[in-house]
């Protein structure tokens, strides 16, 4: 009896014993998203570097002149200096006789494009939000013919989607103001390169008698959208493994919106990410 007592205490005491502290220090292992962001990380990591060289403009950024820059620095400042000297008087004059200010314009009225910076690490072309987008003509008969679309947009966004209600009315399509007509997605972060991946790897592939992106493809800003028709939306793995849940399938546009200011460089960011384009025979 008194063998086993001892044998309980001496195993208490060995549980309840307090481990001695380690002289060193271990960090915590950075998360891992096992292949879900994997364009967001292919991105990081090469696709960034790789537009910024092939999108640097060499004639925006001014070579040093002299060997030792702060020489430079003192001309470029002694050259600044006389220059204001010699505009003071014509700075006078025109004070006196004061000009309209000039406002930038666009013919027929279209927005500003904006200027244009030089490139830096800053200005990389990136994607800055996805929108899915559905319009259903059988809506204006009966709104509940939009609930396919509602369901098919939340299955392969994994996000609830927004109603879009008519702006005017119009007599011949018997449409009305404020009635329900489509649906829309906007999908930024995560959710945006996870439908990214599924887009480029799974549903374009399997186009049928699809050439492929427009090289003229924009609208000047870097923004880019493309159309489907209703057959693209069952090639999605979401919908494929359950097409009779939904009863009517409909065509939908994917807008690309990027950081980029020109369609070159919108072009060059979604070739970068495995979007086709069409060739030139």
């Amino acid at each position: 009896m008194s063998f086993t007592l001892r044998t309980t205490t001496a195993a208490i005491r060995q549980a309840t014993r307090v481990l001695p502290r380690r002289s060193f220090t271990t960090t915590q292992c950075a998360a891992s998203s096992h292949g879900l962001l994997r364009l967001k990380e292919y991105y990081d990591s090469t696709l960034s570097e790789d537009l910024m060289t092939m999108t640097y403009d060499h004639a925006r950024a001014a070579p040093s002149i002299y060997k030792y820059p702060d020489i430079q620095v003192q001309i470029d400042r002694a050259l600044a200096a006389e220059e204001q000297e010699t505009k003071e008087p014509i700075a006078q004059q025109q004070q006196q006789t004061v000009a309209p200010e000039a406002v930038r314009t666009r013919k027929g009225g279209k927005p500003v494009k904006p200027i244009q910076p030089p490139k830096t690490a800053s200005t990389i072309p990136s994607l800055d939000k996805i929108t899915l987008h559905a319009m259903v003509k059988d809506a204006i008969h009966s709104k509940h013919n939009l609930l396919s679309a509602f369901m098919a947009f939340q299955s392969i966004t994994s996000t609830r989607p927004e109603i879009v209600y008519a702006r005017t009315s119009v007599a011949n399509w018997k449409l009305r103001e404020g009635m329900p007509i489509g649906v829309k997605v906007t999908l930024r972060g995560e959710e945006m390169y996870q439908f990214m991946d599924k887009l480029v790897e799974i549903v374009l592939p399997r186009l049928k008698e699809w050439p492929g992106l427009q090289l003229t493809a924009g609208d000047g800003n870097g923004n880019i959208a493309l159309g489907f028709p209703a057959s693209a939306l069952a090639l999605f793995p979401e919908i494929e493994g359950s097409f009779d849940v939904y009863p009517k399938m409909t065509g939908f546009d994917v807008i690309f919106n990027t950081t980029a200011y020109t369609n070159t460089d919108g072009r060059l960011l979604l070739s970068g990410f495995s979007v086709p384009f069409k060739t030139k025979n």
